[in-house]
């Protein structure tokens, strides 16, 4: 019965639904009347990508050619905290936001200050490991080699690559365009205007060469090309709406392709649950010198952290001005395991925070961790 909810709301909302074939690859989506007749002939079967996204799969196999002189285009315009995605063909059919993970980078509020963030506490811990009265390797210099990109920086570029690989099972795409931020380092010595997306571009575009055929544009034509389509824009970095980050990518695709846009397509936000990372122990021991284990997504319980779940559970409803107690659900993550303790897993929202706390029993998992939160904006 829920799931038959979910589908039917997926196919009310979505103007055009993706498309798989028998063997994984993906085909032009269909309009939702087509995807729910091809279900109830047996010939189809729903699913759900780990972004959210509602899409069919044929069970039926295809003589004709796959996406015969069809295809669709990708655009992307990356920032240091915020990227902004568009996907469309003849209209545009998708946008998206990522936040990108922050908390990997030390957190300086002076330039004085190294002891925050994982990148500090990480310095400190090996700083501490050299002066003790034990065995040990003695420090020597290395150089990190061609290529290199730093931890904080290397998470966004996964990241980015992560939602563009995602997205490619569920759309036949061939072209990216992507906006490419550069600065005129030989000239300026003063870097007043440098930004750290320049820092793994080069990766992230030879991945992009991989998967099709790459388009970089400027950032005065994309405000051209915004414009000229008429679409707003939001100053507010963090502002999880359209007109933040998303509208230059539908600009892009206006601006090179001739694509529509769409003000009623579908907005999705994306972000990396920021997990404590597994460790042997916490970094200071308790009284006696007891060091319990820290971090980690899983202590041997049916749940991981990440585990996409439903909640069904009695809350307050304000209705008319009045709060009622009604038995109400909620979708979410499993953000905390049962413990010693306390034996109840914590479940968060898409931006991380706990929604509730409650027993096993009340808690039934819909889908396997997949290192995503999303967020579905209806307009």
């Amino acid at each position: 019965m829920e799931q038959a909810v979910k589908i039917a709301s997926a196919l009310h909302f979505a103007d055009r639904v993706p498309v798989v074939s028998l063997d994984g690859k993906p085909l032009m989506p269909c309009k939702p009347a087509k995807a729910r007749k091809l279900m109830e002939q047996n010939k189809a079967i729903p699913r759900w990508s780990k972004f959210g996204i509602f899409y069919i799969q044929l069970l039926i196999e295809i003589k004709s050619p796959y996406n015969h002189n069809q295809s669709f285009i990708l655009a992307n315009d990356p920032g240091s905290n915020f990227d902004g995605f568009a996907l469309g063909c003849k209209y545009v059919q998708l946008r998206a936001m990522a936040v990108l993970p922050t908390k990997i980078s030390d957190k300086r509020k002076d330039k004085e200050d190294f002891s925050t963030g994982k990148m500090g506490s990480r310095a400190n811990l090996r700083r501490g490991r050299r002066y003790r009265n034990c065995r040990r390797r003695p420090w020597r210099p290395r150089s990190h080699g061609k290529g290199y990109i730093t931890p904080s920086q290397l998470a966004k570029v996964q990241f980015r690559l992560a939602i563009t690989k995602e997205l490619c099972k569920l759309f036949p795409i061939t072209h990216f365009i992507v906006e490419d931020v550069k600065f005129d380092h030989y000239n300026k010595r003063n870097g007043r205007y440098f930004s750290t997306v320049e820092i793994g571009k080069t990766a992230y575009y030879s991945e992009l060469k991989k998967l099709g055929y790459l388009i970089l544009v400027q950032g005065y034509q994309t405000n051209l090309w915004r414009q000229e389509a008429g679409l707003k824009k939001v100053f507010q970095k963090n502002a999880e709406v359209p007109e933040s980050h998303a509208n230059d990518a539908v600009a892009m695709l206006h601006g090179l392709a001739g694509i529509i846009p769409n003000p009623k397509t579908l907005f999705y936000v994306y972000r990396r649950p920021e997990f404590y990372r597994r460790s042997m122990h916490f970094q200071n021991p308790k009284k006696g010198g007891e060091r319990p284990q820290h971090g980690g997504t899983t202590n041997g319980t049916f749940f991981r952290k990440g585990d996409y779940v439903s909640l069904v559970d009695y809350d307050y409803v304000r209705n008319n001005g009045t709060y009622n107690v009604e038995l109400v659900v909620h979708y979410g993550w499993i953000g905390g395991l049962p413990t010693s303790k306390t034996p109840k897993v914590s479940v968060i929202d898409d931006k991380g925070k706990r929604i509730k706390q409650v027993i096993l029993k009340k808690v039934r998992l819909l889908a396997r961790s997949t290192n995503i939160l999303w967020r579905k904006v209806i307009p």
